[in-house]
């Protein structure tokens, strides 16, 4: 089972990054919905697909829209979509809303809080959820299981120390970096992290490898920074790049 960077950027797009979306092609299972949606489709290895929304930024959601025409043209059947209530509530209220955008597509609305457990199980993989509290508004990371291998994805957080034993011995960690360390006085600001703390999580909790997703859109470049002090603190480490692909599980 592989993930599909579709979006690794931060706040808009530029030249080399679209906005958030992540893609599990075979578990029909996706991450975000930024800019990145429309690459989506062509993709996916379902007709029913399962989005979990982090928060509801608009970098985050935008792509929303963009899944109208593949559901009315039967590329999608069924899209779940998954956030907490203050999430869903926006998108409803003001993503699709008169006049911007009028026709919410067919989604199947699913609150987090509906569910005993912080969890849900889709077909072979179990998908898990706690709440990020340092973002303006709040953030959501998730983890995926499978054959006792782990995935996780947090965005829109400052490294404050609440899910460090969530993310765990994760074999991916994809993890938000919209500073450079020139830049570090912003992220508690702003509720965003930088990198060299980044790296230092991923060094205590002792995930496997690091990827740094995202990125200021001002650093326009596939490379925005020099990763080789950083790697002194955790060698596993790169830059998410749009549309690369990494094996997560060999299925049996």
């Amino acid at each position: 089972m592989q993930i599909h960077a579709l979006g690794t950027g931060g706040y808009h797009p530029n030249e080399v990054r679209h906005t958030a979306s992540f893609l599990l092609p075979e578990a029909g299972i996706l991450f975000d919905a930024g800019t990145a949606t429309f690459r989506v489709t062509e993709r996916l290895l379902h007709k029913d697909l399962h989005l979990f929304l982090t928060h509801p930024h608009w970098d985050h959601i935008i792509g929303l829209t963009y899944l109208y025409v593949p559901m009315l043209l039967e590329q999608i059947q069924s899209i779940k979509l998954y956030g907490n209530r203050y999430t869903l509530e926006a998108v409803k209220k003001h993503l699709f809303a008169e006049p911007t955008f009028s026709h919410m597509p067919a989604f199947e609305l699913i609150e987090l809080e509906s569910f005993e457990q912080p969890e849900v199980q889709i077909d072979s993989c179990l998908v898990r959820w706690q709440p990020l509290p340092s973002h303006p508004g709040g953030s959501t990371a998730y983890v995926v299981e499978k054959q006792e291998q782990k995935f996780a994805y947090v965005t829109d957080t400052y490294v404050d120390g609440s899910y460090e034993d969530f993310i765990r011995n994760a074999d991916l960690l994809i993890h938000e970096c919209y500073f450079s360390d020139e830049t570090s006085e912003w992220a508690e600001k702003t509720g965003h992290s930088y990198l060299t703390q980044v790296a230092e999580l991923a060094s205590r909790t002792d995930v496997k490898k690091l990827l740094l997703t995202h990125i200021d859109p001002r650093a326009n470049s596939e490379e925005p920074w020099d990763l080789t002090d950083v790697k002194t603190v955790f060698s596993e480490i790169e830059f998410a790049k749009d549309l690369q692909s990494f094996q997560l599980w060999i299925d049996q």
